[in-house]
């Protein structure tokens, strides 16, 4: 039987024999980086600007030689005026909400209402909800709980006061960007089509909505919904 002493000679003599690595002291220096250099190259990256390049100042008088502050010429106008309204037309197929409904803000501010004052007539309502921080600024989430069901998200509201109507944003082409203002009948509308509470509960605590412009989208998104066999009353 082997003893110890044979056992580890045998394991030498089976190890691989080692390769010698040769590095020219270039290629160390490359291995090392930075780390040894006189001075860093955070202090000194900037030199390679002082030279200027022949063929980019040459691209730069090329460049300024065709700007030009002049007027520009009727024909000019007129083509950037066909470009514009080719962009409105083709930004009309985009457009779910048009700047005319929302152009009379006055109308559409109505009756104001805090954050803390629509979660409390809710509860009124007897909807079971409370309010979770959201991570946008001047949003607060609201949380809903049906019977014995978990909670979730109803939707989302402006923190503090806000108007009774959303008034939105509208881009140069007239599509329509983010919520400007939200208004509080906006989550309560959600609320009703995901049936957290019925039209009739909300009519009753909340006050049934004015039948003017300003409210034409309120009004026709729930008429829609009782028109595709949806019950809101219940």
């Amino acid at each position: 039987m082997p003893t110890n002493e044979e056992y580890m000679e045998r394991w030498e003599q089976a190890a691989p024999t080692p390769v010698a690595l040769q590095y020219t002291e270039e290629e160390i220096k490359k291995m090392q980086g930075t780390r040894l250099d006189k001075e860093h190259p955070a202090f000194t990256y900037d030199k390679e600007f002082e030279n200027d390049d022949p063929a980019l100042l040459a691209a730069m008088a090329e460049y300024a030689n065709r700007v030009s502050d002049a007027e520009p010429s009727d024909q000019t106008k007129e083509e950037l005026a066909r470009l514009k309204e080719g962009s409105a037309e083709v930004a009309k197929e985009y457009q779910w909400l048009s700047p005319e409904e929302y152009k009379n803000e006055g109308d559409r501010i109505g009756h104001i209402m805090h954050h803390v004052v629509f979660l409390n007539k809710l509860r009124q309502a007897g909807v079971k909800c409370w309010y979770r921080p959201h991570p946008q600024p001047g949003k607060i989430t609201l949380i809903v709980q049906r019977a014995e069901l978990p909670a979730e998200v109803g939707c989302w509201c402006q923190q503090g006061f806000a108007p009774e109507l959303s008034i939105m944003r509208f881009d140069e082409h007239g599509i329509p960007t983010t919520e400007k203002y939200r208004g509080w009948r906006t989550p309560l509308l959600q609320l009703i089509l995901k049936s957290v509470i019925s039209q009739k509960k909300a009519e009753e605590v909340f006050g049934k909505p004015p039948i003017t412009p300003a409210f034409h989208r309120y009004n026709a998104m729930l008429q829609s919904f009782r028109n595709n066999g949806n019950r809101l009353d219940d």
